[in-house]
């Protein structure tokens, strides 16, 4: 087996593990089995990468058959099975290997990470969002040790979720604006896909057929607004409520762009600066004045 083949296809392999694990975790809701599965899978991948870039022998397994020594050793030839009967070391043996040779830095909970996967392979996940992600932070923290070992670059290996990825290990950003940051770059990516090689004019044509009517939803009010996303026109919906002084409030409980498939609720609708506010524009209206929310 060559050395360089073999690198380069554990990288490859750790690129799409890794990348399909923030997928996951950015489902709605996230699918935690897979990313905590496929983020340890990566990890083993990668680090693997790094043993095979010093030499085949280091994959080997700690009671390796006489078929991996000869795999191991270049005579493939030798081996009816080739590489579909290699077995190699553990992922925790990889990562001891890697320790003893001074390669990579282990964040505590990579264990536990390696745990977990074993875990869902058997019995499935059932923790809680804030143990996801810390152990795919820590997945995040030992491949980007890596990488320099293999001359490559974390922005490369994480391409699209390179900034979610910065944010997963910053233990100052919350869950919410880690999901949030991720959905508005995703809607940012539809939309440009949406319009890739349109012409100036087919590109506003199809911006306003789609931005004409709202998104489906539970709340009938629709009222027009900005899509902090792709910025065209798009709709906020939710309910309306009578104030003081004849007044009328909008609440809003849902947005959606049909642009570029952004949908918020809840609390994410805050971070997109989308409150409660009168309906009326009359110069009499107080714009100091707020209804009791406790009352909504």
């Amino acid at each position: 087996m060559d050395k360089d083949e073999i690198r380069d296809d554990l990288v490859s392999s750790a690129q799409r593990w890794a990348r399909t694990s923030i997928d996951a975790y950015l489902q709605e809701p996230a699918d935690q089995d897979f990313a905590v599965h496929h983020m340890a899978v990566a990890v083993e991948h990668l680090a693997k990468a790094c043993l095979a870039s010093i030499t085949l022998t280091l994959l080997a397994d700690i009671k390796p058959s006489l078929e991996d020594l000869l795999l191991l050793g270049g005579r493939e030839d030798k081996v009816e099975k080739g590489r579909a009967g290699l077995r190699t070391v553990s992922g925790a043996g990889v990562v001891m290997r890697l320790t003893k040779l001074g390669k990579g830095e282990v964040p505590q909970q990579l264990a536990a990470l390696r745990e977990a996967r074993n875990g869902v392979t058997h019995m499935g996940w059932g923790k809680s969002s804030n143990e996801c992600r810390e152990l795919l932070a820590s997945g995040v923290k030992y491949i980007d040790s890596l990488l320099p070992e293999l001359a490559k670059e974390p922005d490369w290996f994480w391409d699209k979720y390179y900034q979610t990825c910065k944010s997963l290990v910053e233990e100052t950003t919350s869950e919410l604006t880690v999901r949030y940051s991720a959905k508005i770059q995703r809607a940012q990516e539809t939309f440009a896909s949406k319009t890739d090689g349109l012409s100036d004019s087919e590109r506003t044509a199809v911006i306003a057929s789609l931005a004409a009517a709202p998104l489906p939803s539970r709340w009938l009010l629709h009222v027009p607004t900005t899509c902090p996303a792709c910025g065209n026109p798009a709709f906020i919906s939710g309910r309306d409520k009578s104030g003081d002084y004849g007044d009328i409030w909008f609440f809003p409980r849902y947005f959606g762009c049909r642009v570029c498939d952004l949908t918020l609720t809840g609390p994410e609708l805050d971070l997109a600066d989308m409150r409660a506010h009168s309906l009326r524009t009359e110069e009499e209206v107080d714009d100091h004045w707020e209804p009791d929310f406790d009352l909504m």
